[in-house]
């Protein structure tokens, strides 16, 4: 049973991988121009994958269409819908080919009820399944809180909170910042695996002035300068998995500081490392969370995400432990995979 995936597989996907491991099906990553005519199932993730994340053009976009309408001669689309849209720098091409892909879909893939419930009213011909995001159990090393926090330097009395993945946009970054400094604890550490540092500083003479003074340089040296050990452990690119997984497993709770998203791994992150794990009651966000009984907060009051982390840390402080449900182990969602394609291809 093979399933295309139309990318370069440029980069490594641990939702991917995860459930690769444990299905029957052969993964086979091929540029969207070579898939051929003899491919019954397609499996796209990521529209922006098809043309290895760079905007594509009209032209572009056109080939696709074309060729997608060869493949549903012989073949069935299946789109996991992990993002309502694209999650940074939307562009009219970018809108235009998740609407190509969303169009021409036979089964949706949902992370959650949320996602199924909104795409079935939008796309009422198309079949829609729920299968849930894996467990990250076999992409990243567990270390014990001990040998973490003494490779990275933390103090092992601290109350540490980890917010893991890259902060994409500027509200993220002060959501995280904010909510922190609120939290009224001596002993609070606060790690970010890749704090957004990019600067948007901009004046009539500016590109004059840099060659004496680089005005957007200085202000993210004065950011960096300000957010230093003991209380602040911040990287600014994305970390090899080992040292992503130290500081995952330093940590006493993870923070997941999303405000518009559909999903996010990081919830399913915290939980593989057995974390307590606070995030934003959005999308699929607040089941996986809620399924977990889990702090969630409406990301758009600092008074509520602060009250959230403050439950979070008190079921840390009673020894509380989140159990992953079997639901969302990586072995039962590969077998909910391969059910769906077998059904497809039994048609």
């Amino acid at each position: 049973m093979k399933v295309f995936l139309p990318s370069d597989q440029k980069e490594f996907y641990p939702y991917i991988e995860e459930i690769r491991r444990f299905s029957k099906a052969d993964f086979i990553f091929e540029k969207y121009s070579q898939i051929g005519n003899t491919c019954k199932l397609i499996n796209v993730h990521w529209p922006e994958a098809i043309f290895n994340w760079e905007e594509p053009d009209t032209k572009q976009l056109n080939d696709l269409e074309k060729r997608i309408l060869k493949w549903k001669s012989h073949a069935k689309l299946i789109y996991t819908k992990h993002d309502l849209a694209r999650v940074k720098g939307t562009t009219p091409n970018f809108r235009r080919l998740f609407k190509i892909i969303e169009d021409n879909t036979d089964l949706f893939i949902h992370l959650g009820d949320y996602s199924k419930q909104l795409y079935r009213e939008k796309f009422p011909k198309a079949e829609h399944k729920l299968i849930p995001h894996p467990a990250l159990t076999n992409t990243f090393t567990k270390y014990s809180k001990e040998e973490a926090r003494s490779k990275l330097g933390i103090a092992q009395d601290a109350l540490v909170i980890v917010a893991p993945g890259k902060i994409r946009t500027f509200k993220e970054r002060n959501l995280l910042l904010k909510s922190f400094q609120k939290l009224e604890r001596e002993d609070k550490v606060l790690v970010s695996t890749n704090m957004r540092n990019e600067m948007k500083f901009d004046f009539k003479g500016r590109v004059r002035l840099q060659p004496i003074f680089d005005i957007q340089h200085y202000i993210k040296e004065k950011f960096r300068q300000k957010y230093q050990p003991p209380y602040y452990y911040f990287n600014y690119e994305t970390l090899n998995n080992n040292d992503f997984s130290l500081r995952i497993s330093a940590a006493d709770i993870v923070f997941v500081p999303r405000i518009d998203l559909l999903n996010s791994g990081n919830v399913l992150l915290g939980l593989t490392f057995g974390k307590i794990t606070v995030g934003p009651a959005i999308g699929n966000i607040q089941e996986q969370l809620t399924d977990h009984k889990l702090p969630v907060f409406n990301p758009n009051s600092i008074s509520s995400v602060v009250n959230a982390l403050e439950e979070g840390i008190e079921m840390h402080r009673k020894g509380i432990k989140p159990r992953l449900l079997d639901k969302y182990s990586p072995d039962n969602v590969a077998m909910k995979y391969d059910k769906n394609f077998k059904n497809l291809l039994n048609r």
